[in-house]
């Protein structure tokens, strides 16, 4: 059974995450990481327009970040892949400066433990005005494998892990030319946006910060379910949810919130 970290007493037990779902999540990082070089080799080949190369990315790279999301909860960096590991934020990495999955965790868990406040290690991409935290959203890779570094110092695993992530940027750049500067841009804002959703628009409403829940509207939901799957965007909806039971499965958080709500009006 898949272990889950930081949990608290967890009425909503039926909608806990399974190994089912955490294997889910590792194939779901496999496939789109084929898809994402696979149609990054075929653009280069001139067999797909540089549109839709932007457009792939624009439907998988969102569900590669929720996968990996949802694990920080479930695996420490023993129990994973190496390579989801090395990785971390994206299969293709977005800048040199990238951490990986040990130290995202390590940032992660400490956000759940304060979140939207002074001592979250977030809260540079939370609080502040919205263009400035667009602005840090779009520069996260950076400013956390400096913070961290400053923090924490830069061990032996980690420099290695950042040179082979100039290698592979490096690799990836030679062969793809300016394609390759469509492919890192579409890229780079794709994590930003969901960044500054992630962050920003569920910590932060009406002029507070905290843990939110985002309301829409039906038909957008069901149009969001249908391009980027159910996991992003329950996980964000019910971001509140999440933070009180970190060990909900993200997919089942609208049931579980229908759930909650029953046993209150109980």
């Amino acid at each position: 059974m898949a272990r889950v970290s930081s949990l608290p007493t967890n009425p909503l037990i039926e909608h806990m995450v399974t190994e089912s779902d955490a294997l889910g999540y590792v194939n779901q990082c496999w496939w789109v990481s084929v898809i994402l070089l696979a149609s990054y080799a075929w653009a280069i080949q001139g067999g797909m327009p540089i549109a839709g190369l932007m457009l792939v990315v624009i439907l998988a790279l969102p569900r590669w970040i929720i996968s990996v999301h949802e694990l920080l909860h479930i695996y420490d960096p023993a129990q994973l892949n190496r390579l989801i590991c090395l990785l971390g934020s994206s299969p293709i990495p977005l800048s040199p400066l990238t951490l990986g999955y040990s130290e995202i965790r390590a940032i992660h868990l400490a956000h759940h433990r304060t979140p939207a406040t002074d001592a979250d290690p977030d809260i540079y991409h939370i609080r502040g005005s919205g263009w400035w935290v667009f602005l840090n959203a779009m520069t996260t890779h950076e400013q956390d494998t400096i913070r961290w570094i400053l923090t924490h110092g830069l061990s032996l695993s980690l420099a290695i892990e950042l040179m082979i992530k100039w290698v592979l940027l490096g690799t990836l750049a030679w062969f793809g030319g300016t394609t390759f500067l469509w492919f890192w841009f579409t890229l780079r804002w794709v994590y930003g946006v969901s960044d500054f959703i992630f962050f920003r628009c569920v910590h932060h409403q009406n002029g507070e910060y905290g843990n939110f829940a985002l309301s829409l509207p039906p038909v957008v939901i069901h149009l969001g379910e249908w391009v980027f799957g159910k996991t992003v965007v329950h996980a964000t909806l019910n971001h509140d949810l999440h933070h009180q039971y970190p060990g909900l499965a993200a997919h089942s958080l609208s049931l579980a919130r229908e759930q909650q709500v029953r046993c209150e009006a109980d």
